[in-house]
């Protein structure tokens, strides 16, 4: 399955449409790929591993942690030992989407009180399953913001699940490398590692959907790579000034 689009209409003399449609024909076809991606401007995407960069220029989307699948220029150039190996069945679209889902960014002063009262509300009305947070760095908030850690606790005791992700746009958040984030693990909210937003979003979607997993057993596999969406936490890049064993442990380990 190959999506695209264009930033310029095809009615319009000088377009990015037609080029975008005929290369996702052509990778259409190709079986060297067989995965669901993205082709847009000089690139094939993963579609997991994929977002909206920008509303003006051609190259409208990206991939921020992963190489693209392929790019175009006089020949076709593809990064075989990225592509997923081939699937054994035919292709399942999975439509029980459970879609009571709540993404919020932090900003600097926020207001704790706002998250209480809807974690508060959700208990009453079942309305709220999945947490996710947008956190600074690594997955870091304000170290004095202690309630925050305890409401985002008795959050997940209520089987609310919490995911932190982060609002940089390339890198992965690591909730063990500071105190912050050691705390936020410790109260059991999740880490997103390097998934874009919406492929978090997404993929808490689909396994609570499935509706024959408990919301511990969705929290382990957000960790897992279902479809190349995540690099699991052991192959992360080590963190900064990491010592010699977390930088021998990681070499070498890539997944996709």
């Amino acid at each position: 399955v190959v999506f695209t689009g264009s930033q310029i209409p095809l009615s319009e003399p000088y377009n990015d449409a037609r080029r975008n449609l005929i290369m996702s024909l052509i990778f259409a076809t190709r079986d060297t790929i067989p995965e669901v991606s993205i082709f847009f401007h000089d690139r094939l995407l993963r579609a997991s591993r994929s977002t909206k960069v920008n509303t003006h220029r051609l190259m409208a989307f990206d991939s921020p942690n992963m190489e693209p699948l392929a790019k175009i220029g006089i020949t076709i150039d593809e990064n075989e030992h990225l592509s997923l190996p081939r699937a054994r069945g035919a292709l399942r679209v999975h439509t029980r989407m459970d879609t009571r889902l709540l993404t919020i960014q932090l900003v600097p002063g926020f207001d704790d009180a706002v998250i209480q009262q809807l974690v508060h509300t959700s208990q009453e009305t079942d309305a709220l399953k999945v947490l996710v947070l947008q956190l600074y760095g690594t997955g870091n908030i304000p170290s004095v913001k202690e309630s925050f850690v305890q409401l985002l606790g008795d959050a997940v005791d209520k089987g609310i699940l919490v995911v932190a992700s982060t609002q940089c746009y390339t890198g992965s958040v690591m909730l063990g490398h500071y105190a912050t984030g050691l705390a936020l693990k410790e109260a059991g909210v999740v880490s997103a590692n390097d998934m874009t937003l919406e492929a978090v979003s997404c993929k808490a979607a689909y396994l609570l959907g499935r509706g024959d997993l408990t919301t511990n057993e969705v929290a382990n596999l957000m960790d897992v790579s279902l479809r190349g969406e995540v690099t699991p936490s052991e192959a992360l890049n080590p963190p900064p000034l990491s010592n010699t064993y977390q930088r021998a442990s990681r070499k070498g380990k890539k997944y996709y």
